[in-house]
């Protein structure tokens, strides 16, 4: 597998061919999961790929010591992430009474569901053909995925790239054809910037998307594209590359229906 993994993984990783992982060390840390470097080998030894394995912390810890046994540094922090959940079903009414008050049990109910949630979207959002990590595998706790990036390490944020004004330009104008392939779709990523974007190869990557929305089911799905539309041309702004992000917003919807 080459350095830069093309956008649809090679066949063998994601059939039932037997291989091995091996975890070689921590790519990031975050406020719900980390992110490790895996090296996945064929048992015969001939194909070898390196993927990043997102794995979300438990929500609740029952005993010193569980959290440093199963491979992580810290605990879990919440967030108020009730928004990103608005308009999606829950089996229980009482799950969704608990969501909406933020109880105790409606944070965990929330932070259990972002692993699975997470697989799914990126799923969607791969098959949409945006340039989203390939999600190789669920692993009930996370997903196992393509790494953008080689064995030096994962690529770099945006936020960090130190692109030049050409790069900059072919970057803003990569963002707006991810923007509509997602709007296309229906999805919002709903918490995009700078730092959940990453640039490899002149290629810029989007990343992170547990909390994406409906469009159009969810009551902040426009508010929310919205925000991501005027973050990123701010940041593009401040690094000399304006474009009028309210018109591309409304050009986003136009496309979109």
């Amino acid at each position: 597998m080459p350095e830069h993994a093309p956008r649809h993984a090679p066949a063998w990783l994601t059939d039932d061919a037997p291989v091995t992982d091996e975890v070689l060390g921590l790519l990031k840390t975050g406020k719900e999961a980390e992110v490790f470097l895996v090296e996945r080998r064929s048992l015969d030894g001939t194909r070898r790929a390196l993927l990043a394995h997102k794995r979300y912390r438990p929500t609740k810890v029952t005993r010193k010591g569980e959290l440093e046994d199963l491979g992580f540094t810290r605990a879990r922090t919440f967030t108020d992430d009730v928004i990103y959940h608005e308009g999606r079903r829950f089996r229980h009414s009482r799950d969704r009474r608990a969501v909406e008050r933020m109880t105790d049990y409606g944070k965990h109910l929330l932070a259990d569901r972002w692993p699975g949630q997470e697989h799914v979207l990126l799923v969607r959002i791969h098959a949409a053909g945006v340039h989203v990590p390939y999600p190789v595998a669920f692993t009930g706790d996370g997903t196992l995925m393509q790494l953008i990036g080689d064995e030096d390490g994962a690529a770099p944020r945006l936020v960090h790239a130190r692109l030049d004004r050409d790069q900059l330009v072919g970057a803003l104008d990569q963002l707006e054809e991810e923007l509509r392939a997602l709007t296309r779709a229906g999805i919002v990523h709903a918490d995009l910037s700078p730092f959940n974007v990453l640039w490899w190869q002149d290629r810029l990557w989007l990343i992170d998307v547990p909390q994406a929305v409906d469009l159009v089911s969810n009551p902040h799905g426009f508010d929310l594209l919205h925000r991501d539309v005027v973050r990123m041309l701010e940041w593009f702004a401040r690094q000399g590359v304006a474009r009028d992000p309210d018109e591309l917003f409304a050009s986003l919807l136009a496309d979109a229906f």
